[in-house]
């Protein structure tokens, strides 16, 4: 490799540019030269000349490393940051996405002049930052800045180069910064992932890169593990009042929801991407073990902070959240995450403070729809809504997770049989002839025409809804041999009481019970399924994709509550 790939700018020197990009490049014998738009930390590095990082993987692993021979500059110091970039072939950017848009004025100066001084050959620009492809994001805003011939020397020179940060930065103990104030704290991660094809330059070859060609498909196992756990240790232990994501991680019942948390995001994972079940284990036991070192004592406050982004659609909680919906697993402890981040608060962070505003005025379901970026996923806003009024109620994270493991068991196979066969009321009963290893042929029989809001025409009740009322009738119902005695109205009244708490859950979730009614909800428009013309249209549109399927699973799921509250499950 030539002298001149043995340079690398890094442009942001804070706990990840520090910590994590100049340990590996310094390792390897590059060249550092930091950039910042903090003056006094560059006249810090300036004048010690040298900084220690500490990588505590574990109580029984702990490096420590000195940083030397390295230069800083302000940002404001552009001739000699050019310079030196015209001097080097790989740049890393390591700062929050906020500051892509005042970054990119700066990268694109360097384009621009770069190409007018045909300095023709490549800069490959790490995205070391925390968010889902960097460059897609970072690129919008460089090219609203570019010339044509600058957008033409990118295209030819400049890689854009996504990649995966899973080393934390902490803040140091006192006595580390008593040592050496500007030491690093970190997990001591080992491996930087990074998006193969984008190079435009020779990529690095050392130890400590690992290089996919599948990046889109990384970056979300990466942000639905690493940073979902972390962000549910942390808007669960905010409830508890701790202070710092060990204290959540040594709680037990917290440590139990966050691992499952995990697992459901892990098996959409597996059905979305392919991932083998030792793949995902592997993983997962390094995600956890990454989490539970006693050292590393980060901040619940720091973990939680900007709630706004985190709850954003793709992000880490909402995001696997949606693909475990499409996928027919039940989201039901992201769902709790997400419900707790709407109660977290922080005087320090005005996102925080912004979501409580605003529930001043509006419901959490208008929230979750405005934060979460929600619409038609009506069943993912309702799970969270039911976790956000108990918390606020109770505080109490707590949860009965055998209760949880039959409504999740029940959705799954919901979800599953109308995917596969179809008829919504037949399928709900199917399921749980499947949950409890028998069956009634003559009640599976008796629903045939009740599917698609009763005779395939919309304006009867949800299958669902009427399976359901039949599966708990089939438990507690009016029974036929009592009729000229007392007329069983003892029992009919409790069948009653038990289908009007399905009716009450289909109208919190739905608006309605009608099938017309939820198909507006969850498609934005009614089908009447008599014509093949339809009922095609009605297919692609996902019904039993997505769709459909979820309003059987949610039932399933509400029908086993039900059914255990009066201890027949």
């Amino acid at each position: 490799m030539s002298n001149q790939a043995k340079n690398i700018i890094i442009w942001g020197a804070g706990k990840i540019g520090r910590g994590f990009i100049a340990d590996l490049f310094f390792k390897a014998g590059y060249n550092l030269t930091f950039v910042d738009s903090n003056w006094e930390l560059i006249k810090q590095l300036n004048s010690q000349k040298q900084y220690t990082i500490v990588n505590l993987p574990s109580l029984e692993e702990k490096e420590e490393v000195i940083i030397k021979d390295f230069q800083a500059f302000h940002i404001s110091e552009k001739d000699q940051i050019f310079q030196k970039i015209n001097e080097r072939s790989i740049l890393s950017l390591v700062v929050f996405p906020s500051a892509f848009e005042q970054i990119a004025k700066d990268i694109a100066l360097i384009i621009e002049k770069r190409s007018m001084n045909k300095i023709n050959r490549p800069l490959d620009i790490l995205m070391s930052t925390n968010t889902f492809q960097p460059s897609e994001q970072f690129k919008k805003y460089l090219f609203k800045e570019l010339s044509k011939a600058g957008r033409e020397y990118f295209y030819q020179y400049i890689g854009l180069v996504d990649t995966l940060i899973i080393r934390m930065g902490i803040e140091p103990t006192p006595e580390m910064k008593e040592k050496d104030a500007l030491t690093v704290l970190t997990n001591g991660y080992p491996e930087l992932t990074l998006d193969r094809k984008s190079f435009k330059g020779e990529p690095p070859q050392f130890k400590s890169f690992v290089y996919t060609t599948n990046m889109s498909h990384e970056e979300k196992r990466k942000m639905y593990t690493y940073n979902t756990i972390h962000a549910v240790y942390a808007y669960l232990g905010e409830q508890k009042e701790y202070q710092y994501i060990i204290e959540s991680i040594q709680d037990q019942a917290i440590q139990q929801m966050a691992v499952e948390a995990l697992n459901e995001s892990s098996r959409a994972l597996q059905k979305e991407f392919g991932y083998s079940d030792e793949e995902m284990k592997e993983w997962n036991n390094r995600v956890l073990k990454n989490m539970a070192n006693p050292m590393l004592k980060d901040k619940i406050n720091r973990v939680g902070a900007d709630p706004i982004r985190k709850l954003k659609k793709e992000d880490r909680l909402i995001g696997p959240a949606l693909m475990c919906i499409r996928n027919g697993i039940m989201p039901y402890f992201l769902a709790k995450a997400v419900a707790a981040a709407f109660l977290f608060v922080s005087e320090e962070d005005q996102a925080s403070r912004t979501i409580q505003e605003y529930l001043k005025n509006h419901s959490i379901k208008e929230a979750i729809r405005e934060f979460c970026q929600l619409d038609r996923e009506v069943e993912l806003i309702q799970l969270i809504s039911d976790h956000y009024q108990k918390l606020s109620e109770t505080k109490n994270v707590n949860e009965d997770l055998s209760r949880i493991k039959v409504k999740k068991q029940l959705y799954e196979i919901g979800f599953e049989y109308e995917k596969e066969y179809r008829g919504c009321a037949q399928c709900l009963i199917a399921a749980f002839f499947k949950y409890v290893g028998k069956s009634n042929p003559s009640l599976f029989q008796s629903a045939s025409g009740f599917s698609g809001g009763m005779a395939i025409t919309g304006d009867g009740p949800c299958g669902g809804y009427s399976g359901g009322t039949m599966i708990m009738g089939s438990y507690v119902g009016r029974r036929l041999e009592k009729l000229d005695i007392d007329g069983d109205k003892e029992t009919q009244y409790k069948a009653y009481e038990m289908a009007q708490k399905l009716h009450d859950k289909f109208i919190e979730t739905y608006g309605s019970v009608i099938c017309a009614d939820i198909h507006k909800q969850i498609f934005g428009k009614s089908f009447c399924l008599k014509s093949k013309e339809v009922r095609k249209e009605f297919e692609e549109a996902g019904a039993h994709l997505d769709k459909c399927t979820t309003v059987v699973a949610m039932a399933a799921s509400w029908v086993a509550d039900i059914l255990r509250d009066e201890g027949y499950l």
